[in-house]
Parts: C-alpha cells; sequence; structure tokens
C-alpha cells in the first residue's frame, strides 16, 4: 500500500506539472489521470486485501489465542475499557492514571476486615471426620510436577510483577525446571515465601454501574508465574483431600470438578417443581455478600485449615502466603502507591477460590431446617412452604446466617436481599388478600423483604412462576445484538470465518445452561432460531437457500436440536459421573438394549398444570432422551468418542424445525423423529 501510495503521488506530481504547462499534450495528461484512477482502485483492493487477510488471522486465534481476537476486536468497540476519569472522595473529577490508580487502591484496602476484631471462636466448630490422611508422597514436589504445571498455564496469561512471560517459561520449561524446584523445596521446608513473590499488580475490573465510580470495580491481582507454579502443587493436595474426605459440603458448586452454574441450577428448579408436585409453596432468599474475597479473615481460615486436618507444613506455607502480602494498582502503566493486604484471598490468585470454599463450608452448619446452596460467595436460602411455621423456619436459618457472617468478620449487603415466592396454588385465597405480604414476610435488619417476580441466578432470568419466556427474551436480543456487532465489524463473508465467528460469539449466548429452559412453545423455538437464522442468510453462497437447505449446506444444527444434543451429553456425564447427580437420576444396564435412565413416574395428586411443568424439566426430558439412544452409542465410555458419535448419528436425523412459511412433519423433537416408523432405521433399526 505505501508503495501504491508512492507511486500514486509520483504520478499526481507529474499530473500537476503537466497540467500547469501549456505545452503538455493532451494525451500525455489523459494517460496520467487514468493511471491515477488505476492506483485509486489498487490501493482499495490493497486495503480491503490487508483488511481481510488481518480478519482471518484474528478469527483463526479465536480459540487458540482469545486474547488476540479480542484485542483485534476491541479496537472497533464503541466504548473502551480503559479507564478515563474517576470521582474521588470529594467528588472531584480526576483523569491522571496515577491519581485514579491511588483512588481505586484506596477504595481496594478501605474493605479489608479488622484482624483485631477477629473471633477465634468462629472456627469452634465439631471437627468433621478425616479417613484419609496426608502420606509423604502428597508433599514430595519433583521437577516432572514443574515441567506438567508449566504446561497446564495459558500461552497468553498476562505476566506478574517480575515480568516473566509464559512464552519463556514454556520454551525453557526443562532448563528451568530444576532451578524452581529447588527454590520451592526449600520455601516450603522452611514454610515461607519469598517477600519478593507476596507483591500482586492489580487489575481493575468493572463490575456494573458508572464507570467513574470506584466502587464499581473490583481487582483481579497478577502474581508471579513462578510462584502459580507452586500454588497449583498445593492447590491439588488441598482438593484431593478435600474431595476423598468428603469434606466440602455438597451444597457447594463453585470452583469444583463436576460442579457448575447448570449443575446447581437444575437441583434448584428440581426441589421447586417437587415442592409444586407436592402442593407446597416455595421461597427463597438470595443473599448478597458484601466483597467476600477481600473480607476472609487470616487468622480465621488458617484455623479453620487445621479443622479439616490439611497438613501442618501446609497450613505454615499458605500462612506465610497470605501473611504481608502488599498490593499496586496498575492503570493505563501507572503504579499507585504500595497498600498492605490485610485481609481476603487475592482474586486471580490459583490458591485464592480453594482457600475461600473452606472458609466459608462451615456456613451450612447454621441452616437445619432449610436448604442452603451456594456457588462461591453467591448464596440463597430456601424452604418448602406448607403452612405458616415452616415461613419461621426459614427466617430463623436466616437469622443463623447473618449472625454466621458476623462472628466470621465477613458483611452482608441485607438491604440488597432478594426474596422470591414460587407460589403452589395462586388461586387460593390466602394469596389473594391484601394483607398478605404483611403477616407473612420476612425481615431484616435493614427490614421487611418483598416478594420479586424475577430476578437474575447465576446469570439466568428466574421468575416466580417458572416461566422461561423472560430469559428466552433476554437472550435472543443480547444475541442480536451481538450478532449485528460481529457483522458490523467483520467485513468478510466467508462461510469459514462467519461460522466461526457465529458459534463462538453468538451462538454461545443462546445456549448458556439450555438443559435448564430448553423450551416447548413453538414460539419460543421460534424467538432463538431466527437469530441463526438471520445470520446464516448473510454468510455467501447460501443466500438462496432456505433455512432448511441452509443448515444442511453449512453442516450446523437447529438450535433446538443442539439443545437436546446438549442434553444428552450432560446425561452421559451424569451416568459416568462425570459431574454431580444431584437430581438422583438412576440408570438400569440391560443386555439388549444398554444403559437405560429411568423415568419418574406420574406424582398421583398433583395438579396436571404441574405435573406438565415437571414433565417438561430435565429430570424428566434427559431420560426420555437419552433412552432414544442405540445401545451402540449409551455403551461408550469416552466422552469425547461418545460426542463425536452422537453428532454422526444426529446428522442423519432430519433437522426440520418449526419455522414460519415452512410445512413441519412434526415439531423436529428427537423424541417425535423416534416414534415416526419411516426412520427408525436411522437410529440403529428396531431394537434399539
Amino acid at each position: 500500500m505505501r508503495n501504491l501510495s508512492r507511486k500514486k503521488r509520483r504520478l499526481q506530481d507529474r499530473l500537476d506539472r503537466a497540467v500547469s504547462n501549456p505545452l503538455s499534450s493532451p494525451e500525455l495528461i489523459t494517460v496520467l489521470e487514468n493511471d491515477i484512477a488505476l492506483l485509486h482502485y489498487e490501493i482499495r483492493d490493497a486495503i480491503v486485501s490487508e483488511r481481510n487477510f488481518k480478519e482471518e488471522v484474528a478469527v483463526g486465534k479465536v480459540k487458540s489465542n482469545p486474547k488476540y481476537f479480542y484485542s483485534y476486536a476491541k479496537r472497533f468497540a464503541r466504548q473502551k475499557q480503559s479507564i478515563s476519569m474517576l470521582f474521588d472522595k470529594q467528588n472531584n473529577i480526576c483523569s491522571d492514571p496515577k491519581q485514579i490508580a491511588n483512588i481505586l487502591q484506596d477504595q481496594f484496602r478501605s474493605v479489608f476486615s479488622n484482624p483485631e476484631e477477629t473471633d477465634l471462636s468462629a472456627a469452634d466448630f465439631t471437627p468433621p471426620t478425616i479417613s484419609k490422611r496426608f502420606s509423604e508422597s502428597d508433599l514430595t514436589f519433583s521437577g516432572e510436577d514443574v515441567v506438567s504445571t508449566i504446561d497446564e498455564i495459558k500461552p497468553d496469561a498476562a505476566p506478574g510483577p517480575d515480568g516473566i512471560p509464559t512464552i519463556l517459561l514454556k520454551s525453557c520449561k526443562h532448563a528451568l525446571a530444576r532451578p524452581i524446584h529447588i527454590l520451592w523445596t526449600i520455601s516450603f521446608d522452611a514454610g515461607k515465601v519469598p517477600a519478593s513473590y507476596k507483591n500482586s499488580l492489580v487489575c481493575p475490573l468493572h463490575k456494573k454501574g458508572s464507570q467513574a465510580t470506584a466502587s464499581n470495580y473490583r481487582p483481579v491481582s497478577l502474581t508471579s508465574h513462578i510462584i502459580k507454579i507452586f500454588e497449583r502443587f498445593i492447590r491439588k493436595r488441598l482438593v484431593h483431600h478435600l474431595e476423598s474426605n468428603n469434606l466440602l459440603c455438597s451444597q457447594q458448586h463453585g470452583f469444583r470438578s463436576g460442579h457448575s452454574c447448570l449443575t446447581q441450577l437444575l437441583h434448584h428448579f428440581d426441589n421447586i417443581l417437587e415442592n409444586f408436585l407436592d402442593g407446597n409453596d416455595t421461597d427463597c432468599i438470595y443473599l448478597d455478600y458484601a466483597k467476600a474475597f477481600d473480607k476472609v479473615d487470616h487468622a480465621l481460615l488458617i484455623k479453620k485449615l487445621s479443622k479439616y486436618g490439611i497438613h501442618p507444613k501446609i497450613i505454615s506455607w499458605i500462612e506465610s502466603f497470605l501473611k504481608d502480602r502488599t498490593q499496586q494498582v496498575v492503570v493505563e502503566g501507572q503504579l499507585s502507591f504500595a497498600a498492605l493486604i490485610l485481609s481476603g484471598v487475592p482474586q486471580g490468585t490459583v490458591l485464592g477460590p480453594i482457600l475461600f470454599l473452606i472458609f466459608i463450608n462451615d456456613i451450612t452448619h447454621c441452616v437445619t431446617s432449610s436448604v442452603i446452596r451456594c456457588f462461591a460467595d453467591d448464596t440463597r436460602i430456601m424452604k418448602a412452604i406448607s403452612h405458616t411455621p415452616d415461613m419461621s423456619l426459614l427466617q430463623y436459618n436466616l437469622d443463623r446466617v447473618t449472625q454466621w457472617s458476623i462472628r466470621n468478620n465477613m458483611s452482608l449487603h441485607e438491604d440488597k436481599f432478594e426474596f422470591m415466592s414460587h407460589i403452589a396454588n395462586r388461586s387460593n385465597t390466602l394469596h389473594q388478600l391484601p394483607f398478605t405480604c404483611e403477616v407473612y414476610q420476612y425481615t431484616t435488619s435493614k427490614g421487611i423483604l418483598m416478594p420479586v417476580d424475577q430476578l437474575r441466578d447465576l446469570g439466568v432470568t428466574v421468575t416466580a412462576d417458572l416461566s422461561w419466556t423472560t430469559q428466552i427474551k433476554a437472550m435472543a436480543n443480547k444475541a442480536r445484538q451481538k450478532a449485528a456487532w460481529v457483522l458490523s465489524v467483520f467485513h468478510t463473508r466467508n462461510p469459514t470465518i462467519m461460522l466461526t465467528l457465529y458459534k463462538s460469539m453468538v451462538r454461545s449466548l443462546l445456549e448458556y445452561c439450555c438443559p435448564l429452559w430448553n423450551p416447548r412453545k413453538v414460539s419460543e423455538i421460534q424467538e432463538l432460531e431466527r437469530v441463526q437464522k438471520t445470520f446464516t442468510a448473510r454468510i455467501e453462497g447460501v443466500q438462496h437457500l432456505n433455512y432448511w437447505e441452509r443448515l444442511k449446506k453449512l453442516s450446523i444444527m437447529s438450535l433446538q436440536r443442539r439443545r437436546e444434543r446438549y442434553i444428552l451429553l450432560h446425561m452421559w456425564k451424569i451416568l459416568n459421573k462425570a459431574v454431580s447427580n444431584d437430581l438422583k437420576i438412576q440408570f438400569v444396564l440391560r443386555p439388549r438394549t444398554g444403559y437405560k435412565a429411568v423415568v419418574p413416574p406420574l406424582r398421583g395428586g398433583a395438579t396436571t398444570y404441574h405435573q406438565s411443568l415437571y414433565d417438561k424439566s430435565f429430570a424428566v426430558s434427559g431420560p426420555r432422551l437419552w433412552n432414544c439412544l442405540p445401545v451402540s452409542l449409551n455403551r461408550i465410555k469416552e466422552f469425547d468418542s461418545f460426542k463425536r458419535q452422537l453428532s454422526s448419528m444426529l446428522q442423519r436425523i432430519p433437522d426440520k424445525l418449526p419455522v414460519p412459511g415452512y410445512s413441519c412433519p412434526n415439531n423436529n423433537s428427537l423424541l417425535e423423529w423416534k416414534m415416526d416408523l419411516t426412520t427408525l432405521e436411522l437410529w440403529g433399526g428396531q431394537d434399539s
């Protein structure tokens, strides 16, 4: 482009001289003008070619190097992520990066709990039974462990205060394994962490609200990869000890293998639906902790570690790891003043999440007559309500959790608590009386909790009547906005690039926790499908095809088919114990048909509406879909093999979902295709 621009500039100079010279021939001027016009088109084509090349490179690194991709995409974002200004304590506007860093540092250290207010008696709960103690092999750290741990580090992970990049560690892992092993062996034996590895660079991450308010940011620590190597070793030993002794409460789904937002939400809503079948209401109170990770009391944490039978050497090292830590906030390359960390587990470290789980683990001891569930610090208390005393028990457990927080030097945002009542029978006269909310209510120190009709629970919009219409509309709107942004930023319409962008940036928004809210209404199915239909219509080479033909040409499934595929994948994980089976789904092994799931029977006495709600839930639809699989699939023990063969089988089944203007043979569910005798051979024959 530079060469062409220089050539165009030279020709323009010649043209200017020729025009100003009365002796120049008109033919020469015409030739120069034509050459300049051709160069103009060449430069335009070169710019388009360069842009397309950069787009291809960026899209090609969506999965392998997402940091590169998003840095390219953010150049075209309407809102920049840098902090341009902040209000200080006197509400004066500050735009200097150094001042902004200091303001954020003051905010972050202001939330620390006061060590002088520690009540060590808060950790005086009955120690759990420990059957498997630490062995000598659990405390051994080898050079091979260093190499394998370096392999686990993400290639695009940012360096810490020492500036050592991951590419250096990965390229020289065998040469560096011995000195790193010597360093942390000495540190572990002495129970001391070098002071240089206890300084963190803090990157402020905006949560929500005004970007000019310091309290709307949370700190994420950048620490040295050298210490993270040994943190991973300690974490593996801690997790193995906790899981093998079943020390972590089953209600905790955060930061645990086999647990996720989906597993917790499935269990939560299954409980509500079962209460409906019994004719009971369900009251849920959602708690809100104030800076939970930053308020973890170090002295209490160390005492709790010993209660759970953690080896003294590990406790000693962790105590040194937490003690005398410092942090500096970084804003546009400017560092704030250094501040001593008085409490909390550093967010961004390897050990931080598991230490937080240990600290909050005994909160379940407070709740004896209700159900408490946690996803890290996101906590909710719920109870089936059949008569008035049940509400008193839930209030009692709420008070007990509040007292636990005070004893453990934590802080609750009681004014941000949310209360949702899932009512089984809204025609009940009691629920229609105007004074019901005043008589049957829950209170905190901030006042009365008023029921809400909808709220956000782990990224999913929940309504009191368990309707997913609001969630589906919100997801579709968000996906449409993202699709519009992708189409405006990336100019190419190449099928490979467009599908890569769609799968990684748009479709993922439409499938979050989809086994939970999988819709059955045709209108809701079409609401989601319309996003994919509109996006694929912009891909070159398939615009002239109808939606069914387009799916086949692009080798992609409808969103409806993919949701049922996700349900089958989760069922496989339950069968093979890859995820927690909180719903108690049972499987029966039969010689001829392989593993069959037990479909819950109809509940006698339940209303038709509540039984219909339950039949649409994962607890029923999951087993029914699983029982459609041929024996050749349901016996597979390797997940990748099962996933590959399942996708292969689904591609042989017609994917003709109900779309406006199309004549559909059925509602496109796998259950209905299975019942269609003309397609039985696609499933593996009559026996399967």
